[in-house]
């Protein structure tokens, strides 16, 4: 009852959004090993042998001690033939007892692979075995498979749409960038080809080259939808440093059994952890997937892109946009000494990332800030609008500096310039640095409080001319983008507007009726210098309420500034507020700019 093939396994794991492992064993004691592990965790598995390993022992022999250990198993458990070139033998070990095979026609021509792994199919029917088909070339060693570094080729969406047509295979197996074996440099995988095969595909993705990958790497592919992971090289090496680590640590032991129990639990260890973290038992996800106000270097977060991009990576993050303080946004970053395009090195993480600029706004009321997304920031406009605000910013923030001094603050522009042993260009300054700084010579605990300090004392309010938010709103529609308004609840209840005081949602109206794209609901407010007492799920509703009917776009994002490397101690986290991704997804404006 527990021996099955992969149908029933993979069809739960791709309903519910998890993966199953498959581990390659090599013998008996790793077989063992792997499924006590799943056993333990109550998990079902996926027993995989190579075709030189079932050479190694004969199919009957191997199938007659690896069979009982599945059939005796507390959970499911497939044994599964993988990576088989040959027609006839991929035959051989359906009779023998497999209850699941993968036909390897990957380097066939596609009417070939086709042909061969059809016939397969027709044959394993007649005994209730599992098929798994291939395309595209895999880079790596996998058994007598052999790709060079370079041969390797991504699938075609429509090869794939004709292979499964035609192969009803019950699961697929699509070249998306992964490698068998050890991981050598960058790893450049291809999510959009992921996501849009598992989009069209009938049955399980799954992912090959296991080994290696980030956490965030495998959460992004689980999430787009692989059902099964192959798991080879690591078990291999928990096997053999197993073995090397006993005699090292008992070289006076010449007891078998104590090597092999040794071994068994190396080996039980590396297959829990990684059932543990396909099944995403431990996973640590992110309250949203797509955080739309981020903040790096290049104003005044503390990570720089490339930090970024890799922490949200490792939370599983879908989409994150790049919206630094009033600055141009940053097009390329160094990675391993070359310079590459910030969306091109996401991809390879998973990430989507949307470049944007957090303009503030209005020179008469406080914490204005229209997020500008998606737009052609060489539009000429966009770059004199840049000039004018950098030119106001230096002045102003220069001011403050000189006007804290006097009041018994000493702060140096020179350290505001390389605050955090960042040298910046005096663009690049932000209000934040200065406060940050504030907090780190003790005049105050934390940035926050000598935000307070400057905003609510008229000792310390020194103004900068900013935009009006209107002209804002037309710069991003002229320029190709969209804008939506950061944090409303921020602004005070009333405002002072070309010498009349209105209350912040008639502010907010004007803006809407200036053809504001959408307000900012999921917020950090209990983190920022929010004055007020409302909750950030009571904020969420009342903006819900009040204007899903009037703009196009409920955002959300956490203000992410790497908080946690300063004086903050009630940091803001990536993802922590933001939107979900099937919102992301089936929002037309939001989906548009992201391509």
């Amino acid at each position: 009852m527990s021996y099955v093939n992969m149908k029933s396994i993979l069809t739960d794991a791709r309903k519910n959004r998890y993966a199953v492992g498959a581990f390659n064993i090599v013998n008996y004691l790793t077989a063992k090993a792997a499924i006590e592990g799943a056993e333990e965790l109550k998990q079902n598995i996926i027993i995989q042998t190579s075709v030189k390993t079932v050479k190694s022992f004969g199919a009957a022999e191997m199938m007659s001690w690896l069979k009982p250990i599945a059939e005796n198993a507390s959970v499911k458990v497939a044994i599964h033939l993988d990576h088989s070139t040959d027609v006839e033998f991929t035959k051989l070990c359906i009779d023998a007892g497999w209850s699941s095979v993968m036909y390897d026609g990957s380097k066939l021509p596609l009417s070939e692979n086709i042909a061969n792994t059809k016939e397969i199919v027709d044959y394993a029917q007649k005994f209730d075995v599992t098929v798994e088909g291939e395309l595209g070339a895999i880079v790596g060693v996998e058994d007598d498979v052999y790709v060079k570094e370079g041969e390797g080729a991504h699938a075609r969406l429509e090869d794939c749409k004709v292979f499964l047509s035609e192969t009803k295979v019950d699961a697929f197996a699509p070249a998306i960038g992964t490698a068998h074996g050890v991981y050598e440099g960058e790893i450049n995988i291809d999510y959009d080809l992921f996501e849009t095969i598992n989009n069209s595909s009938p049955c399980p993705l799954v992912l090959h080259g296991g080994t290696g990958l980030t956490d965030g790497m495998f959460y992004s592919l689980i999430d787009l939808g692989a059902a099964k992971v192959n798991i080879s090289t690591a078990i291999k090496i928990a096997y053999c440093s197993g073995m090397k680590d006993f005699v090292e640590q008992n070289p006076k032991q010449n007891d078998p059994l104590k090597l092999d129990a040794y071994v068994k639990e190396q080996v039980k260890k590396v297959v829990q952890e990684h059932i543990r973290f396909f099944s995403l038992t431990d996973r640590k996800r992110p309250n949203y997937e797509v955080d739309l106000h981020c903040h790096t270097t290049n104003s005044d977060g503390s990570d720089n892109a490339k930090e970024l991009i890799d922490k949200a990576s490792r939370l599983g993050m879908r989409v994150i946009a790049i919206t630094d303080h009033d600055v141009l946004p940053l097009e390329k970053i160094e990675v391993n000494g070359s310079m590459i395009r910030i969306q091109t090195y996401a991809k390879t993480k998973g990430v989507k990332v949307i470049q944007g600029i957090e303009f503030s706004c209005e020179t008469e009321v406080e914490d204005v800030h229209l997020i500008v997304l998606g737009c052609d920031y060489d539009n000429e406009k966009i770059r004199d609008m840049n000039k004018k605000i950098v030119k106001s910013k230096i002045h102003s923030y220069r001011e403050l500096t000189e006007v804290l001094t006097e009041k018994g603050y000493p702060i140096l522009w020179d350290e505001v310039i390389n605050y955090g042993g960042i040298q910046r260009k005096p663009e690049n300054v932000q209000k934040k640095n200065i406060f940050n700084l504030m907090a780190e010579k003790g005049y105050f605990e934390s940035w926050s409080e000598a935000k307070l300090m400057c905003r609510n004392n008229p000792e310390y309010r020194v103004k900068r001319q900013k935009p009006k938010a209107v002209d804002i709103i037309n710069l991003a529609h002229e320029a190709g983008g969209i804008c939506i308004l950061a944090h409303p609840y921020l602004i005070n209840e009333t405002v002072e507007i070309d010498g009349k005081r209105i209350s912040r949602d008639e502010f907010i109206e004007s803006l809407i009726e200036a053809d504001l794209d959408g307000i900012e609901a999921s917020y950090t407010y209990d983190k920022t210098t929010y004055p007020g007492k409302l909750t950030k799920n009571e904020i969420i509703e009342k903006i819900i309420e009040l204007y899903t009917d009037k703009v196009k776009i409920i955002s959300g994002g956490s203000d992410y500034h790497a908080d946690y490397k300063k004086t903050s101690k009630n940091v803001r986290e990536i993802g922590e507020c933001g939107i979900s991704y099937d919102y992301f997804r089936k929002n037309a404006q939001l989906s548009s700019i992201a391509k």
